[in-house]
């Protein structure tokens, strides 16, 4: 029994037809046309009442903030190299060192976050062919 059906029993109201919405289909070759329709296509859905674009999950806003983070070390190295670069003179062994140390630093959040999301991965397929 279908929601509209078992609203329409329980209120005597009539069955809603829910809009129709523009479904996209994206390939690994997909155009910017097709993630502009894509967001036309949330935009509409969002005004039908459901949750909006941009109201992202908990766990969604803490993984973008891990990416963000992996992203500004990222800036800091590329800041760091080109600052000593910006000396005109020729590294010393420690600012050879300190880079290093940061490179490494940045190589390790990136392997850690790549493991995070791999796991994360494998267990959503795990739970979906449990489901299924």
């Amino acid at each position: 029994m279908s929601i509209e059906a078992i609203a329409a029993a329980q209120g005597g109201l009539a069955p809603v037809t829910p809009p129709q919405v523009q479904t996209i289909q994206a390939g690994p070759s997909a155009s910017i046309a097709d993630v502009t329709g894509f967001q036309g296509a949330l935009g509409a859905a969002a005004s039908n009442g459901a949750a909006a674009p941009d109201a992202l999950a908990p766990a969604m806003k803490a993984m973008f903030g891990q990416l963000e983070k992996v992203n500004g070390e990222a800036r800091s190295v590329s800041a760091y190299a080109k600052a000593a670069e910006a000396k005109g003179v020729d590294m010393t062994p420690g600012d050879i060192v300190g880079l290093t140390v940061r490179c490494q630093e940045f190589m390790f959040h990136c392997q850690l976050t790549s493991n995070i999301a791999n796991r994360t991965s494998d267990g959503l397929q795990q739970l979906f062919r449990q489901q299924s």
